[in-house]
């Protein structure tokens, strides 16, 4: 393996004193040194092919500059984009980017932000699985780490999130307009706060246009269960509709359809939200709502940016949503659909 060059090495070649080297890795070599000494310095470095240890430079300047995007999927396209939108901004902003998969557990969750605090990261974008240990929080926030939600709600943190309930409201008043009456719901988990909110917008709407549901289920946002609670509806319910909370549950609940012997839109129209990337060319394309999720992402890390502490920069960003057409469901009065909503 070969050697690591020293700082001490540079300032032999560039002849100037270590503290002056590390001046200029600093960034700190402003108006204190003239321009053909930083010149030596930096083709000293470039000869030499010095690489600065930033873990030393970190405790010397006591800011590690790294962001932890800490989410429950990262499999989940939802999550892998809000990370990139984190990404984005961090970059930009010279920050590095250090993403952790909690699995959907909430003791892995806990795991990582001990962690976290351990790493001495400088911010947390943060998508709780559930109730998190807000004893760990807070401790987290006592050593100075800035932390943002984003796409879900923690009493006392700032959050950036879609608008949830009015995306579920519009998509209900959809699906009722194009004549289905007889409308299950999949619902998410039922201590997320994104699900709480499409579930009570699906809620609202229902009850605004006189219709009861034939049953309301919750899942957890995978495939999976989509798949398993697609199946019981459809074997154990007569519906001509089924809303889902997400397009990943909605793509388990199109897959069920057809193994139960059910043609989508014909027999039993579908219905996601989020708008992932390939529900686009998912046959049938899937209706569905539009959130934001690289956005979000985006948001959130320029809040860190902006917070100086959570307890006085407590901001809450709700972003818009759109509906978006497809040919999962088909309208009741004849032909695909009744027009743009």
């Amino acid at each position: 393996m070969a050697r690591k060059v020293t700082i001490r090495e540079v300032a032999k070649r560039a002849g100037v004193s270590p503290s002056t080297v590390s001046r200029v890795l600093n960034g700190t070599d402003t108006n204190h040194m003239r321009p053909e000494t930083k010149a030596r310095i930096l083709k000293a470095i470039e000869e030499l092919e010095y690489i600065p240890v930033k873990a030393a430079r970190s405790l010397r300047k006591q800011r590690t500059q790294l962001i932890a995007v800490l989410v429950p999927d990262i499999s989940n396209p939802f999550f892998s984009l809000l990370a990139r939108g984190v990404e984005s901004v961090a970059f930009s902003e010279g920050f590095s980017t250090l993403i952790c998969d909690s699995n959907h557990s909430v003791e892995k969750e806990s795991r990582y932000l001990d962690i976290l605090l351990a790493e001495r990261v400088e911010g947390i974008v943060f998508t709780p699985v559930g109730k998190p240990d807000m004893e760990r929080i807070k401790r987290l926030l006592r050593c100075g780490v800035r932390i943002v939600v984003a796409d879900r709600r923690v009493q006392g943190l700032p959050t950036v999130e879609a608008d949830n309930f009015g995306g579920s409201r519009a998509l209900t008043e959809y699906v009722i307009r194009l004549g289905y009456r007889r409308i299950a719901y999949l619902a998410g988990p039922k201590e997320v706060s994104t699900a709480q909110d499409r579930l009570a917008g699906f809620q609202e709407e229902m009850k605004t246009a006189g219709l009861v549901p034939v049953v309301v289920l919750h899942g957890d946002f995978t495939y999976e269960s989509g798949y398993e609670y697609g199946r019981y509806i459809l074997q154990h319910h007569q519906v001509d509709a089924i809303i889902c909370a997400n397009d990943l549950m909605a793509v388990g609940v199109i897959r069920a359809a057809e193994g139960c012997g059910f043609r989508v839109p014909d027999d039993v129209g579908v219905t996601g939200f989020d708008r992932i990337p390939w529900s686009e060319i998912f046959c049938p394309k899937l209706v569905t709502v539009e959130v934001p999720m690289c956005k979000i992402g985006a948001e959130a890390m320029r809040l860190i940016t902006r917070t100086g502490t959570n307890s006085i920069n407590l901001r809450n960003v709700r972003l818009n949503v759109r509906l978006i057409e497809g040919d999962s469901l088909v309208s009741k009065f004849g032909g695909r659909r009744e027009g743009k909503y």
